[in-house]
């Protein structure tokens, strides 16, 4: 299947705020988030679901699944951000019009939850995505200048590379691959899908008040799938935050790299922290643990 890239983001786009996951239990913050966007010379649209709540949910399956396939159809909307994760998007995953997304390609944002969204868009249309700060968990909680930065470099004139910040490398080397993942246990869940790349992939990870043996659990799961374990050429890992135990986290990466004689890494900028990287899930890169980078290719 043959990669695709929406168009950049340009002053003066409409940009949509989609809730499809978790409820709003703050709509101030949104709005804030509109005024944010609006004063940088954007318009806003934000999803009717973003009003309503169905439990832990801010709405049903279909109306959170129609919520999404109206605003890639809709071709005044250019980028979409996802408000905030939390959980519901695995249940919209046989809900969604994948030829609609594929037929009106657009920018699409968001992180946790929203990884199972952006996973298989990727592998039913080709749209890279993109791991990225969301409406209602970051632009409507002040977002912080580096963040800022790296969501408008990146989805205004593109990226060519990331470089790893105070990075632990497990194992050396270089490899290349699809830049590919995101939240793990979010990942775990889509476990017994066909989700997984059709290319060689890089696998970017990271998660939020796991204990160690569960990251352990979860990694071993999707190593035990023949498919993930040959097309996984590194690792990369980004933020966990809320750490159980931080040695059994150094040994089990110790050990898992060593088995599998790839480069694997920390020092990716992403997960549940307030600094978070905006880069594209789905593009070819080449990591370079020696020069601690990711290179776009």
């Amino acid at each position: 299947m043959d990669k695709i890239f929406a168009p950049k983001l340009t002053t003066g786009d409409t940009i949509g705020f989609l809730s499809v996951s978790g409820d709003i239990k703050d709509y101030a913050r949104l709005e804030k988030a509109k005024d944010f966007f609006e004063q940088k010379g954007y318009r806003v649209v934000i999803s009717d679901t973003a009003k309503t709540r169905k439990n832990y949910l801010c709405a049903d399956d279909t109306t959170r699944a129609n919520a999404l396939n109206d605003f890639f159809a809709d071709e005044n909307i250019k980028a979409i951000i996802a408000c905030r994760g939390g959980y519901g998007a695995i249940r919209l995953l046989d809900k969604i019009d994948y030829d609609i997304i594929k037929n009106n390609p657009k920018i699409f944002c968001g992180y946790s939850d929203i990884t199972a969204l952006e996973l298989m868009i990727y592998k039913k249309t080709g749209l890279v995505t993109y791991n990225a700060p969301m409406a209602y968990s970051d632009f409507g909680a002040d977002l912080d200048d580096f963040s800022t930065k790296s969501f408008f470099d990146t989805l205004q004139t593109g990226i060519k590379e990331i470089t790893l910040n105070s990075s632990t490398v497990f194992y050396d080397g270089i490899c290349s691959g699809v830049l590919w993942g995101g939240n793990l246990s979010t990942i775990q869940s889509l476990c017994g899908l066909d989700f997984l790349p059709e290319e060689n992939f890089i696998f970017i990870a990271e998660d939020i008040n796991e204990p160690v043996y569960k990251i352990d659990k979860m990694f071993t799961q999707l190593l035990n799938m023949p498919v993930f374990k040959n097309r996984l050429k590194g690792i990369v890992l980004g933020d966990f935050s809320g750490l159980d135990n931080e040695k059994y986290f150094q040994d089990f990466f110790t050990e898992l790299s060593q088995g599998l004689k790839i480069p694997t890494t920390t020092g990716l900028k992403f997960g549940h922290e307030k600094q978070k990287l905006t880069f594209p899930i789905g593009a070819n890169a080449v990591l370079d643990t020696n020069l601690a980078k990711i290179t776009f290719i």
